[in-house]
């Protein structure tokens, strides 16, 4: 009689000493895989989540500070009003109704409103609630507001805050609004009245709609007290309290948090970012659904779970095996290595595709933002440049030399997004790089304080190099604010330059010279970089340095490790993409308690360098009539898209004494030069519908059309270099631009061709 499975392995078991230590450790192993494997999955999702909530708060960062930027601007119309009141003597409801009641009120308060889109309209209201005066039309109907909440509220609290009414929806075309509301209070503490400015909520979602990246997420602007104001994707109930609003709950401890939130308002459980505005009853949530954002890690977690499964089948396959012949162990061993490296090389791989695939959409994201705000920063900072030249009131021109400030750092931010994301517009040339670090130390002497010691050393012969000397210069006050931060006890800073041929890996390198001004040994090769001669540039601390994993993650976009207000994470990708567009590359060595070292590969130039002479001082502010004379006889054709940019731009030109002829595209821009319209000069936008203005001066000088064509762009990918400007003989200026320097480039270039 045959002997039963079971009695053979128990007797197998009890005869063999090393077959149960074998099975106690395969039980043991399987144990551990299996523990192993649920905590690793368990942590991946934790990192997955971790990762959503620093993408959300930084686009919630982001939205909040335009959202608070676009509130502040219509805040500010209405104070500067209310400051004109004061400065007029008006106190009293019936001075304040008999003064401003007149058609010359009405002008200013239209004037107030020009070049901002989100301000629809601008109130003067009496204080028994009766319209005085309106930017939308005169004269004003008999309309009485005195049962709004804004004028209830205002009326019975002596306070200097704005209040935020609920929202209203126009009966005509849908629209909703939103109305900032300022109290007027007399001498006396009297109330005198309201000054109220209504916000457009579209301006809102159209923005929300630009900038959401991905189509499982949610913008929304919501009133503190849990009132839903604009929203994409829209939804049909604005005005009102909607779903379980945990953001205010959230609110109440910080000013800010991330939450997981178990229903929302339409589609289930999602990841939720909350901000209130610091000065504004505002709220800007930022969300994702929890299906999306766990999407990747439940593939990842299928494929290493049926690996696991894989693994554990062949580990118990292995002890079945081992015990009739231990050396199918080894064998299933090598397998199960050979497979955990490919699972790992996977995951690499599929990281690396998704870091591309990130930076490729904000690149394309920041291009097209670029074009849209740019094209509204010309227009606004066209708009304030009137003002301010044609009044010498410093309560008018203090305010539009602040908003052209504002204009200024707009364009400043926009300059950061194209830069790390590679996209920025470069003007390489060959630069000398000695007299650029001397010139930066003396500038960063008086800026990092007595604390930081700043010493240069410069290689002698040290050779010209290829680069945009600006962004350049940036790029080392970047990497110095960097290194004040990181030493705040204070310390040395060094700025060392030197020259470097890289040979091709299977040559190796050869330096000139062994080493670089006060640094260690060059490396034999430098990863990445292309075989040919660079110049070196080295910014070095004695600061607190990084860990090994901050420092891999440091040239990655929104990274940092300040506190939230203190850095925007921009500051070293921008270093990296300026370095790597103009054909270099960046090394990073940081250690904790050692210093960071940053050094830059700039590519060398081929022709001697022009130094640019150090920037000249602004010119005295002149009068848009002072300088109408320049450009009296000269011929220009405008072409551009965006009306209020054109309409700016003509107005501009035309006061100073320029003939101008506007055009809405490229094909009526040709219609009139085949009409027999002949400019002196034609200045164009680059981005239009139908054909680019790239494409119409191709056109032109396809036909023998030589007229000088200059180029003001918010953006264009393709004009990032400088030889399609060349092919077609154009400049290229970017906006926004000011206007005196449109004019002297418009002056110049048709002197030229005259």
């Amino acid at each position: 009689m045959p002997i039963p499975p079971i009695r053979h392995w128990q007797a197998h078991l009890r005869a063999s000493r090393p077959l149960r230590v074998l099975l106690l450790i395969g039980g043991l192993s399987v144990a551990v895989l299996l523990a192993a494997t649920v905590q690793y999955i368990d942590s991946m999702r934790d990192r997955e989540m971790e990762g959503a909530e620093r993408e959300l708060s930084t686009l919630n960062l982001s939205l909040s500070e335009q959202t608070a930027s676009a509130t502040q601007s219509v805040d500010l119309v209405l104070t500067t009003i209310i400051e004109q009141l004061k400065s007029d003597g008006i106190d009293t409801p019936e001075e304040y109704v008999r003064r401003m009641g007149g058609r010359d009120t009405y002008q200013m308060l239209r004037a107030r409103i020009t070049g901002l889109p989100q301000l629809d309209a601008v109130t003067m209201i009496a204080a028994d609630g009766h319209l005085i005066n309106f930017s939308r039309y005169y004269p004003i109907p008999p309309v009485n507001v005195s049962d709004r909440d804004y004028f209830a509220y205002l009326r019975d609290h002596d306070t200097t805050a704005p209040f935020i009414s609920e929202p209203v929806q126009n009966r005509g075309n849908g629209s909703w609004t939103v109305y900032l509301a300022r109290r007027i209070t007399g001498r006396d503490g009297s109330f005198v009245g309201l000054v109220l400015g209504a916000i457009e909520l579209s301006y809102f979602q159209r923005i929300y709609k630009a900038l959401q990246p991905d189509d499982d997420g949610s913008i929304s602007l919501w009133r503190r007290d849990g009132i839903l104001l604009a929203r994409h994707p829209v939804l049909p109930d604005i005005g009102r309290p909607l779903g379980q609003r945990h953001f205010l709950k959230v609110l109440e401890r910080a000013k800010s948090g991330v939450y997981f939130s178990s229903g929302g308002l339409n589609d289930g459980a999602r990841l939720v970012a909350t901000r209130a505005l610091a000065d504004y009853p505002l709220v800007v949530n930022v969300t994702r659904r929890l299906d999306a954002v766990l999407d990747k890690w439940r593939i990842q977690a299928w494929t290493i779970g049926v690996a696991s499964a894989v693994g554990i089948a062949a580990l118990l396959l292995s002890l079945w095996a081992l015990a009739r012949q231990f050396s199918a162990y080894e064998a299933a061993t090598r397998a199960m290595d050979a497979a955990r490296r490919a699972v790992e090389g996977r995951e690499q791989a599929e990281h690396a595709l998704r870091q591309s695939q990130k930076m490729e959409a904000i690149g394309q994201l920041t291009g097209g933002v670029a074009h849209d705000f740019n094209n509204l920063l010309q227009a606004i900072g066209i708009n304030l440049h009137v003002i301010d030249s044609r009044t010498e009131d410093e309560r008018i021109a203090g305010p539009a030399r602040l908003a052209l400030q504002a204009v200024e750092r707009g364009a400043t931010l926009t300059q950061h997004l194209l830069a790390f994301s590679r996209r920025q517009q470069l003007r390489p040339v060959p630069v000398d790089v000695a007299t650029l670090v001397e010139r930066t130390s003396r500038l960063l002497g008086r800026t990092l304080g007595q604390s930081v010691r700043v010493e240069t050393e410069v290689a002698p012969g040290l050779w010209p190099a290829m680069i945009d000397p600006t962004q350049l210069e940036m790029a080392v006050l970047n990497l110095a604010l960097n290194a004040r931060d990181a030493m705040p006890g204070g310390g040395t800073l060094w700025i060392l330059a030197g020259n470097r041929t890289v040979a091709s890996p299977e040559a190796g390198e050869q330096a000139i010279g062994s080493r670089l001004p006060g640094a260690g040994p060059l490396p034999v090769q430098v990863e990445g970089l292309a075989a040919g001669d660079y110049v070196v540039l080295r910014v070095r601390d004695t600061g607190t340095g990084m860990a090994a994993e901050v420092a891999a993650r440091a040239f990655e976009p929104f990274f940092t490790t300040k506190e939230v207000g203190r850095g925007t994470g921009l500051g070293l990708s921008m270093v990296h993409g300026l370095a790597t567009q103009s054909g270099g590359g960046v090394e990073l060595d940081s250690r904790p308690g050692l210093g960071t070292t940053v050094t830059l590969y700039l590519p060398r130039a081929e022709q001697a360098a022009e130094v640019a002479a150090a920037p000249l001082p602004p010119p005295a502010k002149a009068k848009v009539a002072e300088t109408a004379p320049a450009g009296v006889g000269c011929a220009i054709l405008l072409v551009d898209d965006e009306e209020l940019v054109r309409s700016a731009t003509a107005g501009y030109l035309a006061q100073a004494g320029f003939a101008v002829r506007e055009a809405a595209d490229a094909a009526a821009a040709l219609s009139l030069l085949d009409h027999g319209f002949r400019p002196d000069v034609i200045v164009t936008d680059h981005m239009m519908p139908g054909m680019t203005g790239l494409e119409m001066a191709r056109t032109l000088r396809a036909r023998q059309d030589e007229t000088p064509i200059l180029m003001v762009t918010g953006y264009a990918e393709d004009l990032t270099s400088t030889a399609a400007a060349r092919e077609v003989s154009l400049t290229v200026l970017s906006k926004p631009i000011e206007p005196s320097r449109l004019v002297r480039s418009i002056r110049d270039m048709a002197s030229v061709e005259g």
